[in-house]
Order: structure tokens, then C-alpha cells, then sequence
């Protein structure tokens, strides 16, 4: 039978000092132990009780003097974009300050970046963030960030190009190329790399959410050329736990399919694996529909080869 917490201990907070764990009857001896985690040197929480990206953000922001505001993947994931993984949290400084703290990553700005305050903490702009980013991701992965924050962070990709328009920042001009490609209601990071891998081989870039009337119903589809009738869309069948939307898409695509319109399922692996054998179906699928033969270019190679 496990011991009722002390008074003390239930008013820690969900983070905690040394200092505060002592006073509430823990052991430094406890605290190296497996029923708690560290979050900085002398921080700490409780396992089972492990404390948000939020919450984590916010504590650092308040322990770390240099520490300004929440920055690159920390504030993409805070603004609920996607970027790729990383472990560390990362702040902004004003001041030349290496973090002393494993797992902190303080980034240096030169001169004052668009900060906004959200829910009591103080993060880079969706459209900052994007440009910060800009000199850390592959082209690709900077597009499906883009499009996440434009979806996310209710930005336009206009808004985008003109704070990007002045900037010499490292990173600045892949920022540029890549805003020109962001693109409003992209739902999948695999929609914004099948997009651009059809744009960088040459081929017409497809309509991001055509909706297509059958009845007094309302079809959306991922990407497609509606003046050919044909749809690109992504087949999730490896995703258990979505079982249900992918009955979903299957009625869906049917109830299209029957008014004369053909989809092409890629997969992600396909994608990865044979980008080529990718677009090569794209093509096959336009001179079905249209009579033309378009040709691939080699661009794709920069971003998938």
C-alpha cells in the first residue's frame, strides 16, 4: 500500500526545485530515484504527473534569467505546426549566453524578433518561427511547416511573403522560395511533400481541397485537377487508430468516383521509396484524361532523389 503524500508534497507544483522537495519531506536520495524526473539541474517532477511542453516552457522561462521567449521547434509546436522531432527545448535570448542546462537550447537574436504572448507565454510569431526555421530544415520540411502554421496559426501565405520580403537573415532566401509554395487548408505534412513533389518535376500544381457537390453533400478532396476529374489522395490504412476515417474516405471516394471522377492512392512509402514510379502514375493519369503526355522534369531529384 503505497504512503499518503504529505500535505507539504501536495502542494508542490507540478515542477519543483531541490530546495522546495526538501522543505516538503523528500530526500535528495528520493529525487535521484526512479519515482522522479529532472527536467533542468535542481527542477524536477514526479513521475506520473509529467508536466506539458507549456508548462515546461513556462518554468524555464521564469528560472533561466537569459531565457526571453520560446523559439524555433518549441514555438512551432506550441503554435501546433509540425516540425521535425527534437529533444531539446528551445528559447530566445537577447544576450550572448550558452545554456547551462542539458536539454535547453538558447538561440541568440541580433536584433529584437516578432514576439506575441500567448496563454501567459511569450513565443516568435508563427511567421518569425517560420523564418528562424528556415535556416535549420530541409526545404521540405520547412514546406510542411508552412503550411501547418498557415493552417494552424490562422496566417495567410500573403501575410508570410511580405514579413519575409525585407529580411537578410541566415536562411532568408530558402524562407522566401519555400513561402511562395505555402498554401492555405493543407491537412498532412504527406499532402504538402506529394505537392511539392509534383511542383519540383514540373508538373501542374494540383487544387488543395477541391469540394465537390453530390446531392446536397459536400466532398473534399486533397489535392486534384478538377478540369481532368482526377484526385491524389493518401491511403492511411497503417493508421489503426484512424480505422474510422478511412471507412469514411473509402464511402467518400466512391460516392465521387460514381459522377466520373478517378483518384490515385499514394502512400507514403511509395513516396519515399519510388518518388519516380510516383509521378510517373501522375502522368499515366493526365493523358488518360486529357490526351497529353506532360513531362517530368529532373527538379524533384533536389528535394527526393
Amino acid at each position: 500500500m503505497s504512503a499518503i503524500p504529505s500535505p507539504a508534497v501536495r502542494k508542490l507544483g507540478v515542477i519543483f526545485t531541490t530546495a522546495q522537495a526538501l522543505r516538503a519531506g523528500i530526500s535528495r536520495r528520493q529525487l535521484a530515484g526512479a519515482g522522479y524526473r529532472q527536467l533542468i539541474r535542481g527542477s524536477y517532477w514526479k513521475v506520473g504527473s509529467a508536466p506539458s511542453l507549456v508548462q515546461q516552457v513556462r518554468y524555464l522561462l521564469g528560472a533561466l534569467p537569459a531565457a526571453r521567449f520560446a523559439s524555433h521547434h518549441t514555438a512551432a509546436t506550441l503554435w501546433g505546426a509540425v516540425a521535425p522531432m527534437t529533444s531539446d527545448i528551445h528559447l530566445g535570448t537577447r544576450k550572448r549566453r550558452q545554456s547551462p542546462h542539458r536539454g535547453v537550447r538558447l538561440h541568440f537574436f541580433t536584433h529584437p524578433p516578432e514576439v506575441l504572448t500567448v496563454n501567459g507565454i511569450a513565443l516568435t510569431s508563427p511567421r518569425q518561427t517560420f523564418l528562424d526555421l528556415a535556416a535549420h530544415l530541409e526545404l521540405v520540411d520547412l514546406l510542411v511547416l508552412g503550411d501547418s502554421l498557415v493552417r494552424r496559426a490562422r496566417m495567410v501565405p500573403a501575410e508570410l511573403a511580405e514579413f519575409l520580403a525585407d529580411k537578410h537573415t541566415a536562411g532568408a532566401g530558402k524562407a522566401r522560395e519555400v513561402a511562395a509554395l505555402v498554401r492555405c487548408t493543407v491537412d498532412s505534412a504527406n499532402e504538402s511533400r506529394l505537392r511539392l513533389l509534383m511542383v519540383s518535376a514540373g508538373l501542374p500544381e494540383p487544387v488543395v481541397n477541391h469540394v465537390v457537390r453530390i446531392g446536397g453533400r459536400r466532398r473534399k478532396l486533397d489535392m486534384s485537377y478538377p478540369k481532368l476529374m482526377l484526385a491524389f489522395e493518401f491511403d492511411g490504412r497503417h493508421h489503426i487508430e484512424r480505422e474510422r476515417q478511412w471507412e469514411a474516405d473509402i464511402l467518400r471516394r466512391e460516392e465521387v468516383e460514381a459522377i466520373g471522377w478517378r483518384f490515385i492512392i499514394i502512400t507514403s512509402t511509395a513516396m519515399y521509396a519510388e518518388p519516380l514510379a510516383v509521378l510517373k502514375r501522375i502522368v499515366d493519369a493526365v493523358q488518360l484524361a486529357s490526351g497529353v503526355r506532360l513531362r517530368i522534369s529532373d527538379g524533384w531529384r533536389r528535394h527526393f532523389g
